[in-house]
């Protein structure tokens, strides 16, 4: 009996050392996360996402270049229906081309009520600094799992860290690389249903932008 009691004992302190252990991670983490967000001056990523609805999965590839705190520019190169198309934000101004239709949109930030980079969950809030705001309001993270990710360009696989965010009936599954507390993933469950994937597939932060990237053309 005293065996069993001192096996019961010992598996209470493991179980124990396992959670504080997990705890003291996801404090690292999250930590990490905001002051690499805080710190960020520039990011460059080609990106997919896939969204999944009832009438079946749609992917979309693009290319993402972003310089806190007004300068954005996207350009879309999958699927070949919207290849080409470009959207730049150079501080109060908003420029939309959609070479499918030959049609150029100028239009003041003021007269856009959409935010264009907030499908993009979690890795959104990280480029525009507010990964803090993010995970304060998602109060209840939660680390899942350690694992591996493929980057391109890279030599081997890197390490991740997976942490969930449940906030109402939407929970974000973010992986973190380890290397840098930069995310390379999000996923986005409306409920218990997975309904948009996003997968940085390259990446570069701080790094040297070309301004004229953020230009817009005359009329």
């Amino acid at each position: 009996m005293i065996r069993w009691i001192r096996c019961l004992i010992l598996l209470a302190a493991l179980v124990a050392s396992t959670t504080l252990w997990a705890t003291a991670q996801e404090t690292d983490i999250l930590d990490a996360i905001k002051t690499a967000s805080e710190d960020l001056s520039a990011y460059s990523a080609t990106i997919q996402m896939i969204r999944h609805e009832a009438r079946g999965d749609s992917i979309i590839s693009f290319s993402f270049d972003f310089v806190p705190t007004d300068r954005m520019r996207i350009v879309y190169t999958d699927p070949a229906s919207v290849d080409g198309q470009t959207m730049i934000l150079n501080a109060s101004s908003f420029y939309t081309y959609i070479p499918s239709i030959n049609r150029r949109v100028w239009q003041d930030v003021s007269e856009d009520g959409n935010d264009q980079g907030e499908e993009l969950g979690f890795l959104y809030d990280f480029v525009v600094r507010a990964a803090a705001a993010f995970i304060d309001a998602y109060s209840d993270a939660e680390l899942i799992e350690n694992g591996t990710y493929d980057l391109e360009g890279t030599e081997a696989p890197i390490d991740i860290a997976k942490l969930s965010f449940q906030l109402s009936e939407e929970r974000q599954e973010v992986w973190i690389n380890l290397a840098d507390a930069v995310p390379v993933a999000v996923d986005i469950y409306d409920g218990d249903e997975l309904v948009m994937e996003i997968r940085v597939l390259s990446y570069q932060v701080n790094g040297p932008i070309d301004d004229t990237l953020f230009a817009i053309p005359a009329k």
